[in-house]
């Protein structure tokens, strides 16, 4: 079940066509020029807050022994499987 309204789907829908109907009369260079002058979208995040937590020593030993492997530093690793985990349990809350 889409979580936007019928209208706004419709909506959306319709301007859809209409961009596309107004992509096919621009030659590729015209499309081209108009994508090297566009700004790359930003969606506005919240800062993210600082959390602190007591781990298992060897456990935090292999975070971040896998963290290096994956050339990024363990508390993105970590900050990554959560968000992962969240997802899913957010999967497997809705299916319920």
């Amino acid at each position: 079940m889409s979580m936007i309204p019928e209208k706004a789907r419709k909506d959306l829908k319709k301007e859809a066509v209409r961009w596309e109907k107004e992509i096919l009369r621009e030659t590729p260079d015209q499309i081209q020029g108009l994508l090297n002058d566009a700004e790359p979208f930003q969606v506005p995040r919240p800062p993210r807050q600082p959390v602190s937590l007591r781990m298992d020593p060897f456990d935090l030993s292999m975070i971040k022994r896998f963290a290096r492997k994956k050339g990024v530093p363990h508390t993105q690793l970590m900050a990554i499987w959560l968000r992962e985990r969240i997802e899913k349990e957010k999967r497997l809350d809705a299916s319920e």
